[in-house]
């Protein structure tokens, strides 16, 4: 878990010392977030009380952070986000590692009326724009850029970029 927190962190202080470090760590409203999920999630593995304990942390992220981040989510080493508020991740998203999100974004179902849970799995190296909507169960390839505001119903493929409503694929320059 150590290591996992380390690799977040080093997506906000790419270089400087233990005294920068430490200071983002204190400081940053947008690492707190990325913290509180890792802590959550890592709090979801004890037995018997688990389960408890991450619907507390899913409270607090709901009522500090304004962001609605299920600790079901598998998301993998290297996460930044920026402007850690109104996010959305539902239960069985699946981001890869040194993901970028931004505020606004929403990674979820597609239908909400549906019994069916279908949610996107988002790729590594991945810079998802402020307000974007990726729904459904869809994936977003390696190396893939989506718009400020762009809504996402079908799969992007590997180093393209995403951008409208409904989003278009192009190539990355």
């Amino acid at each position: 878990m150590i290591l996992l927190i380390n690799k977040d962190l080093s997506k906000y202080v790419s270089s400087g010392g233990l005294k920068i470090k430490l200071k983002t760590v204190i400081a940053s409203h947008a690492f707190h977030l990325v913290l509180c999920i890792r802590i959550g999630q890592l709090l979801r593995t004890i037995p018997f009380i688990g389960s408890l304990l991450g619907v507390v942390v899913e409270y607090f992220i709901r009522v500090v952070f304004a962001s609605d981040i299920s600790l079901k989510s598998r998301i993998g080493p290297g996460l930044m986000i920026v402007h850690g508020h109104d996010i959305v991740i539902g239960g069985d998203v699946l981001i890869g590692e040194n993901c970028k999100i931004l505020n606004g974004v929403t990674l979820g179902n597609k239908d909400t009326e549906s019994a069916i849970n279908q949610q996107p799995e988002i790729g590594s190296n991945v810079v998802i724009g402020a307000g974007a909507k990726i729904l459904g169960n869809i994936k977003i390839g390696d190396n893939v850029k989506v718009g400020a505001n762009s809504v996402v119903l079908s799969e992007v493929p590997d180093n393209h970029v995403a951008v409208g409503v409904p989003a278009r694929n192009m190539l990355k320059p």
